[in-house]
């Protein structure tokens, strides 16, 4: 809940708020799930965009709750308010919306429901059939383009090597011809082709002659 951390940056050197923030971001660090308060009837701010960056950052599942709706409903649908958290939060596109009213309980039961299948999801083991048969189909709709003349990118085969977050390992003829647009692509792709929707997904590339290390799943 990123109340009690809203002053600038140098304004809570020595004040309560900055224990309030090193709690918040250690917090982060520590959740199996994130809960990520934003007030309805404010708009978003710095903190709550720095707050964002770090859950992208940490690879944390996240449930965004935009709370005090009640507020803010008459002034904005639940559609345009998605839009305007896609603009100013890009970087957790990929994270369920879940509009409460705390004070009241309103859609409260639904929230830990939904932080429950974010559980499940981020837990989730996908085999290497299944994820192969998702990087052909990417591949095949959008093949990794040749940039600056450096040979043609290609990726041979993949593999789930952990999971909270699904961490996908590629093995391919060299990382460096795959930029981060197309990891991008791929990741997003995947998200629609495996049971990874509303998680994070950790994104890995790795020369083919090597092997990947001890499997943590």
């Amino acid at each position: 809940d990123t109340a009690g951390v809203r002053k600038k940056r140098k304004m809570i050197a020595h004040d309560i708020e900055f224990y309030s923030n090193t709690r918040a971001l250690r917090s982060i660090r520590r959740a199996e799930i994130v809960l990520f308060f934003i007030d309805a009837s404010a708009d978003i701010s710095g903190v709550d965009k720095r707050l964002a960056r770090t859950i992208a950052d940490e690879y944390k599942p996240c449930v965004i709750v935009i709370n005090k709706w009640d507020l803010a409903r008459e002034r904005a649908e639940m559609a345009d308010y998605q839009e305007y958290l896609d603009r100013t939060l890009p970087g957790l596109n990929f994270a369920p919306i879940c509009f409460i009213t705390a004070k009241e309980g309103r859609n409260v039961q639904s929230l830990i429901e939904l932080a429950g299948q974010l559980h499940k999801q981020v837990n989730t083991t996908v085999s290497t059939a299944s994820l192969n048969k998702a990087i052909s189909q990417i591949t095949q709709e959008r093949p990794p383009s040749v940039r600056h003349k450096v040979g043609l990118p290609r990726i041979y085969y993949g593999t789930q090597v952990a999971t909270h977050p699904p961490t996908l390992l590629l093995f391919v003829n060299d990382p460096a011809k795959i930029d981060s647009n197309y990891q991008r692509f791929m990741i997003n792709r995947f998200r629609d082709l495996l049971p990874f929707s509303e998680v994070p997904i950790r994104l890995l590339l790795r020369h083919h002659h090597q092997q990947p290390e001890e499997q943590q799943v």
